[in-house]
């Protein structure tokens, strides 16, 4: 498989994805960066790691709806906070293969 390009992360969005194609491929380049300094990229771009890439700009893309990464909720009864964001779970899987080891 080859880096996801715009039209397999418009499919991977899904048909009701309302971020035009400057904002996805805005994201799309910075987690291919923030990638690229977290992993060993081999010369054949394997399958986990591109959809690892995509969980990474679906993630990007969705918080951007949440500038303070904080989303409140608040019922008859109470009211909470919810801290978003940080690291998939599913990217850290599929990226744990690749990931550089720092030492020092």
């Amino acid at each position: 498989m080859a880096i996801p390009d715009l039209a397999a992360l418009r499919y991977y969005l899904g048909e009701n994805a309302s971020w035009t194609d400057d904002e996805i491929s805005q994201a799309l380049l910075g987690e291919m960066a923030a990638q690229a300094r977290n992993c060993r990229i081999p010369d054949i771009y394997p399958d986990d790691l591109a959809e690892a890439l995509k969980r990474r700009v679906a993630h990007n893309l969705a918080l951007r709806a949440l500038p303070l990464g904080v989303q409140a909720t608040i019922s008859d009864y109470a009211a909470s906070t919810t801290r978003v964001g940080g690291e998939d779970a599913e990217v850290r899987r599929l990226e744990r293969p690749y990931r550089k080891l720092i030492v020092g």
